[in-house]
């Protein structure tokens, strides 16, 4: 016979202090049906073996590790008893009747969680992963990681079963901001669609300290807090506090709700913005823009852009980047001329093996911050599906607001 009570547990939420917990009395051990997701594996537990936090060395409370004759009622649970006894937060539970045990058992709506942690070590940097990957692992969760050959190497190494993470290796997913959402959008999808009621993903962002630029990664940040909400993501993005610039690391404490530290605890972020509030870093300056443009259209339509554009662009710049731009700068025409206001200016810079473009019309821009961010098949009608098609091309894209309206800034190729 399980009876539900409710109970706050002092041992989890002092470490996860979003967990809603309930707590099933079972006086039949047969039936036994536990869930702690927040304990992770508990290496060497054996039965009456004390169950210990992961990386502490104090009990979590007196307890059992158990085997279930059924599988558990709870997704992605772990199974163990938990002894009723003086001075832990089970001693208000009455015992059952001949046997003075109480099971608690903890589960937790799916989490849809973006935190982030900063480390100045491998140790430190290892006390953030470890624990998220092992608790994903033997919750029976999909948990996805995205880091350099380094840093992935190193978590290979410490986790109990590698094989079973999803280690993303295709460089390309972090392209673009929108690139990466789309690629995990599907990945999502699918897992979902599989049964999965929770995934775990962590992953570096690019930013300068890692060799990679920051540019556009503050929105995709933010966007983070809502994009996926349909899905039950846990994202845990950890940062080197010694490799990372001061803005990287500002953007990082604006746009996560919570901060994890390497002690295992939770800590709110006190300066988090809400997306519909968050000031994204102003563009980085080109160098070409300090000079006049080689030409100015007013009032072009998509088509001339387009035409004058792989003009220009032609022998300047090769492979699939030049049709990329080509593109780009129509799509940026079509939407001034569709929702902004004229005139509209298109100016154009050049450099031996680079091109720049300003697309500019006199609008406020559009009203959602997450515009070009969110995946075209994810709103209604394509809405935002040419904002979303610049961002996802492999173009320096900036969409700049100002007092006289709506930029969008592209740039190709390299300066010599």
């Amino acid at each position: 016979m399980l009876e539900r009570l409710s109970l706050k547990l002092d041992l989890v939420a002092s470490a996860d202090p979003d967990v809603t917990l309930a707590i099933t009395r079972a006086c039949d051990l047969d039936d036994l049906v536990a869930d702690l997701p927040y304990r992770g594996r508990m290496p060497g537990c054996r039965p009456a073996s004390p169950c210990r936090r992961p990386g502490r060395g104090t009990p979590a409370a007196t307890c059992s590790c158990v085997r279930s004759r059924r599988e558990p009622a709870f997704p992605g649970s772990l199974r163990f008893l938990v002894t009723r006894t003086p001075g832990t937060s089970l001693t208000g539970f009455p015992a059952c009747r001949g046997g003075g045990t109480v099971v608690a058992v903890v589960t937790t709506a799916a989490r849809r969680l973006h935190e982030v942690g900063f480390y100045r070590s491998d140790a430190e940097f290892g006390a953030l992963i470890v624990p998220f990957v092992e608790e994903g692992l033997a919750g029976g969760h999909p948990v996805i990681i995205g880091y350099d050959d380094r840093k992935a190497s190193l978590l290979r190494s410490w986790v109990s079963d590698p094989g079973a993470v999803t280690f993303i290796t295709d460089s390309s997913l972090y392209s673009t901001p929108a690139g990466a959402i789309a690629a995990y959008w599907q990945l999502f999808e699918r897992h979902v669609a599989a049964g999965a009621t929770q995934i775990r993903i962590a992953g570096d962002v690019p930013h300068e300290g890692i060799g990679g630029r920051f540019a556009g990664w503050d929105c995709y940040e933010s966007a983070i807090n809502t994009v996926w909400q349909e899905f039950p993501i846990w994202s845990r993005c950890l940062y080197d506090a010694g490799t990372a610039a001061p803005r990287v690391l500002d953007v990082a404490e604006r746009t996560h709700p919570r901060v994890v530290l390497p002690s295992g605890l939770y800590q709110p972020s006190g300066r988090y913005q809400d997306p519909a509030v968050f000031e994204p870093l102003p563009p980085d300056p080109d160098p070409l823009e300090r000079s006049e443009p080689a030409l100015v259209l007013t009032d072009p339509s998509a088509f001339q852009a387009r035409q004058v554009v792989s003009s220009i662009a032609h022998g300047r710049l090769a492979g699939t980047i030049l049709p990329d731009l080509v593109i780009g700068v129509s799509e940026a025409v079509s939407n001034a001329w569709r929702h902004g206001r004229p005139p509209v200016t298109v100016r154009i810079w050049t450099a031996p093996s680079r091109m720049l473009v300003r697309v500019h019309d006199t609008g406020p821009g559009p009203g959602n911050p997450l515009a070009g961010l969110v995946p075209a098949w994810a709103g209604p009608g394509l809405r935002g599906a040419g904002l979303w098609l610049i961002r996802m091309l492999g173009l320096e894209a900036a969409l700049i607001r100002s007092r006289d309206g709506f930029t969008v800034r592209l740039a190709a190729g390299q300066l010599a």
